[in-house]
């Protein structure tokens, strides 16, 4: 890792970010997050995504994980959420899960975590339903983040099996794409591994150089670089 290129290349991310013009909840929320993790100045992402609200909750293409991206963001910013936690639990099917969905599940434990709700019954259905399609590198590290997240006694073994799974599949400090690479980062981050991703750090940098900005990419990267330094 190199402190001055990873700090230069952070400000320059974040002074772009700060212009973009935003065109969703998941953009406003990533951007949210980025900036307010950064001390930067994020109230246009905060007001598109206060005025985008609909009620207690985020009408988009997909409520549930719009709702729980935003809920994090804002708790993030120091922004209350309280009145869409019971919407999110409404929301909860009776098998545990959001929409039977594992990306929907692991947001919306995650979103319920951040706001200090444990979901036992959603751990649950994770872990039961546990698939052979869900063996990737983004969906394990979703998995093991919501896990975390919910701060759930009994856990720790299936933590750390995700951790060395996730671990095994890196090839070069990377798990091929910047996304998915920012996902698996910040789980491992939070599994208390950050020894094992300063290498992914640069790869992530180098990446985002030598590729055309995408908002959530940029986001991504950013937060993912913001949790190593404060880990």
């Amino acid at each position: 890792m190199y402190p001055k290129r990873i700090t230069g290349f952070s400000e320059r991310a974040l002074e772009w970010l700060e212009s973009v013009q935003i065109t969703s909840v998941k953009e406003a929320s990533q951007i949210s997050k980025a900036l307010c993790l950064w001390g930067r100045d994020a109230r246009k992402a905060i007001e598109w995504l206060q005025h985008a609200r609909s009620g207690d909750h985020w009408e988009s293409g997909n409520p549930v994980r719009d709702t729980a991206r935003a809920c994090a963001a804002l708790m993030e910013c120091g922004i209350s959420c309280e009145g869409t936690v019971d919407w999110l639990e409404e929301m909860q099917s009776d098998s545990g899960s959001w929409n039977d969905d594992v990306y929907d599940t692991c947001y919306a434990l995650i979103a319920l975590g951040v706001m200090d709700r444990q979901n036992r019954q959603g751990l649950d259905w994770l872990l039961n339903n546990f698939s052979g399609k869900w063996m990737h590198p983004g969906t394990i590290a979703l998995i093991n983040s919501a896990l975390i997240h919910q701060e759930v006694k009994g856990m720790a073994d299936h933590i750390q099996r995700n951790s060395l799974w996730l671990l095994s599949q890196c090839t070069d400090d990377n798990w091929k794409y910047t996304a998915t690479s920012c996902l698996v980062v910040q789980s491992l981050i939070l599994d208390g591994r950050s020894w094992d991703v300063g290498g992914s750090l640069d790869w992530l940098v180098d990446r985002l150089e030598e590729s055309e900005w995408k908002v959530s990419v940029v986001a991504l990267v950013l937060i993912t670089l913001k949790m190593y330094q404060d880990d």
